[in-house]
């Protein structure tokens, strides 16, 4: 069962909207693919920087999967973070694989609509935290993405939730709901 779920978190993890501008074509198979089959039980960690270690690992795992054209550490950062989020609101995937011990330190998957609601709440908080010029996903860096991370996490402390859980208030749009009626 919990092959199957993963087959199916892997597969709708990545779509054509997500990579979209993001490879030739084969980089979504490619990118599925390897999620697929990716072994969930070495994301374990006890510390963060040890979760981090692993994610940073995973991801460069994923890039050495993609297509050439498609090898940008953005990109495979935000399928990795999609992926992981996703497992992590599987109830089943979330207790077999211990993702509680590991959700705290899971990262927001960014893009343009991420860092606009970043730049709206950090602003809105007052945070003295400067959000770097957004680019694109494909261009984001490592050092680009901590200084993103370090704004989510601090926006989420406000909020009282885990980095990971911004996407969701950023796609559905809470967060202009939030600022408008303020």
């Amino acid at each position: 069962m919990l092959k199957l779920l993963q087959d199916r978190l892997g597969r709708t993890a990545i779509g054509p909207s997500t990579a979209r501008g993001m490879g030739p074509p084969g980089t979504i198979k490619a990118a599925r693919s390897f999620l697929q089959t990716y072994d969930l039980r070495s994301v374990k960690a006890n510390t963060p920087k040890t979760f981090r270690k692993k994610l940073d690992d995973m991801t460069y795992d994923l890039i050495a999967n993609l297509p050439a054209e498609a090898r940008h550490w953005g990109s495979a950062r935000k399928f990795v973070n999609i992926f992981l989020r996703n497992c992590a609101y599987n109830r089943f995937m979330y207790d077999a694989y211990g993702l509680g011990r590991i959700e705290a330190w899971m990262e927001v998957p960014l893009d343009s609509h991420v860092t606009a609601g970043l730049k709206l709440d950090g602003l809105a908080a007052k945070l003295d935290l400067i959000p770097p010029r957004w680019k694109t996903v494909i261009g984001l860096t490592p050092e680009l993405s901590d200084r993103w991370q370090t704004l989510a996490q601090a926006v989420a402390e406000r909020s009282r939730i885990h980095r990971v859980h911004l996407d969701v208030r950023y796609w559905n749009g809470a967060h202009i709901t939030l600022h408008a009626k303020q």
